[in-house]
């Protein structure tokens, strides 16, 4: 199966989830904000009716309150409203207008109302102010009264005429003047044709039904949308009772357009349909950053961790953060520390017990060639000893009794000293021998060798020749090195020529004393002169044993050699055999 990546999956994972909400949200507003936007607003305008009918209950305003007071209903809500009687007679509605004081005193209204918005812009521009002196012509509503005024033509005083709208042929026209005394326009988005929806919907549901009455005497409000037939604009209409003595004296009718969320639900949709294309562009691009973000640190621990899979441990993690992937990288890098610390403990107590079983397997080999050997150095003195043992028993040669109680006794002497090299070798190889060093010089030692060895030399008629040059101290074991000296000297004086010069030379290499010891006699075999090293090695293969030794002694000066870890060897001369070491 193809593995993906953490990367991929992450991306996938947010770009799903963003845009199922992203989903959710669009579709929530493309099917449920025009019904929200409606319920709102039919809410908050059925709470504002209900405040203003009980203030227009209690407070039982004057002509003038009550007209400003509907006026700022209308603007505040964007709504239309009118007081009629229960049959359906306006007592007051949305009365824009003018009022006017004559020469003569008397007031005059001059409404306002079903303007049309080139109309209402016209007014708005003029800028009526209390004080400005102005003339109307126009159809008064009740030619006794004369107190309403319809205008067809406005002009402020030194400002062009506006003309309102057409006059009715079958009404007679009249004309007033007079200063302003008050004035009451609406804001710029409620002057408009709706004025004119207000007396549709009151001739369309006046009178009211039984039903619809019945509600109204008992107190209670009717909601309903209604739409104009003509123009099709839908609207909602809110009815409420004003009660007085327990009778139902008056209703507040209230037109609030419903057209508008329409329209806008309709500009919404088209809106969201590009920011929908946007939108989720963006959260593709922003679940890549964000999925960058988060998986640029795994992978870079996924890394790390791979190395460490391979046992590479020199690799670390560089990421320093305050969150978890901090913590995790903190936490790798803790383990790949201490998986290398353990590793490389593992691998020293590996390599320590891989020499340990070395050394074991040496030791063992050592043992059987130390019996092997022993038993075959010792078979010829025991076959001597036994040979002459019995003879004496036996009585033969009684002349020759002290004769033979020599030999027996020169081959104990033999055998004694075979076994002592042996254990001596042996605790050598075992390296529990630790070396007490001091310091001291070398021809010293030497001096007092040759003393000892004197009479070995005279035998032999041999001489000690030694060079010594730029002598200084050494700092070796001194007993071991007097071992290794009496052994190398009686090795050089056993295969010395008779009558020949043994010549020894001490000369500083730096911080190190080299040491020489050469003699005249026969050369080893070049093949050989790496095995000589060995125990029981003679030159002669038959080990005879008439020069003398157990055939240890260079074994023992290897161990020691080998001990202070010094540089060694042998090489053959013109005149003979020299061996060497540095200390």
């Amino acid at each position: 199966m193809r593995r993906r990546s953490v990367t991929m999956k992450l991306f996938v994972t947010t770009a799903f989830f963003f845009l199922f909400f992203y989903a959710i949200v669009l579709l929530g507003q493309l099917n449920l904000f025009e019904s929200f936007y409606q319920y709102q607003k039919t809410a908050t305008l059925e709470k504002k009716l209900h405040a203003f009918s009980e203030l227009y209950e209690k407070k039982r305003w004057d002509d003038a309150r009550l007209s400003r007071e509907i006026g700022l209903f209308i603007n505040q809500n964007k709504a239309q409203l009118a007081i009629l009687g229960p049959e359906g007679n306006m007592k007051h509605d949305n009365l824009f207008r003018i009022v006017i004081r004559e020469d003569n005193g008397n007031q005059v209204r001059v409404s306002l109302s079903f303007m049309l918005n080139s109309v209402s812009r016209k007014l708005l521009e003029a800028n009526f102010k209390l004080g400005d002196h102005i003339e109307a012509e126009g159809v008064f509503e009740d030619t006794k009264s004369k107190d309403l005024l319809y205008p067809v033509v406005i002009q402020k005083s030194g400002s062009k005429a506006i003309n309102i709208q057409e006059a009715d042929s079958n009404e007679p026209v009249e004309k007033v003047s007079g200063v302003i005394t008050e004035v009451l326009l609406p804001s710029s988005n409620q002057w408009n044709s709706r004025q004119g929806i207000l007396y549709i919907a009151l001739d369309e549901w006046f009178p009211l039904s039984e039903e619809r009455k019945g509600v109204l005497q008992a107190g209670g409000s009717i909601i309903e949308e209604w739409t104009d037939r003509v123009s099709e604009t839908r609207s909602v209409v809110m009815i409420r009772p004003v009660m007085r003595d327990g009778k139902l004296s008056e209703v507040i009718f209230v037109l609030a357009s419903l057209q508008q969320i329409s329209e806008a639900y309709d500009a919404l949709r088209l809106f969201y349909t590009y920011m929908g294309i946007g939108g989720i562009l963006l959260i593709v691009l922003l679940s890549l950053v964000f999925t960058k973000l988060v998986s640029k640190p795994l992978i870079k621990l996924n890394q790390v961790a791979l190395r460490m899979v391979k046992l590479d441990f020199s690799v670390k993690s560089h990421i320093r953060r305050n969150d978890e992937i901090g913590s995790l990288s903190s936490s790798l890098n803790s383990l790949s520390e201490k998986l290398d610390n353990t590793l490389k403990e593992l691998y020293d107590a590996n390599e320590q017990l891989q020499l340990d079983m070395a050394h074991k397997l040496r030791m063992e080999q050592r043992q059987k060639e130390f019996i092997s050997d022993i038993s075959h150095e010792l078979k010829t003195p025991l076959s001597i000893v036994k040979g002459y043992v019995e003879g004496i028993r036996d009585g033969i040669g009684e002349n020759k009794r002290e004769r033979y109680l020599e030999v027996i006794l020169g081959e104990t002497d033999k055998m004694e000293a075979l076994i002592n090299d042996m254990l001596e070798l042996a605790k050598l190889e075992s390296q529990s021998i630790k070396l007490r060093k001091s310091s001291f010089l070398l021809s010293q030692q030497l001096e007092d060798i040759v003393d000892k060895l004197s009479n070995h030399l005279n035998e032999k008629q041999l001489k000690v020749a030694a060079v010594i040059i730029g002598e200084h101290a050494v700092h070796a074991d001194q007993v071991k090195m007097e071992q290794m000296l009496v052994n190398l000297l009686m090795n050089a004086i056993r295969h010395a020529t008779v009558g020949s010069e043994i010549a020894v030379r001490i000369e500083s290499e730096g911080e190190h004393m080299r040491m020489e010891i050469e003699n005249e006699g026969e050369a080893i075999p070049e093949d050989q002169l790496e095995t000589i090293w060995e125990r029981f090695y003679r030159v002669e293969k038959s080990r005879n044993r008439k020069t003398g030794g157990t055939g240890l002694g260079l074994a023992i000066v290897k161990q020691i050699l080998d001990l202070h870890e010094s540089r060694y060897g042998v090489e053959n001369t013109k005149q003979g055999v020299k061996f060497y070491f540095y200390l």
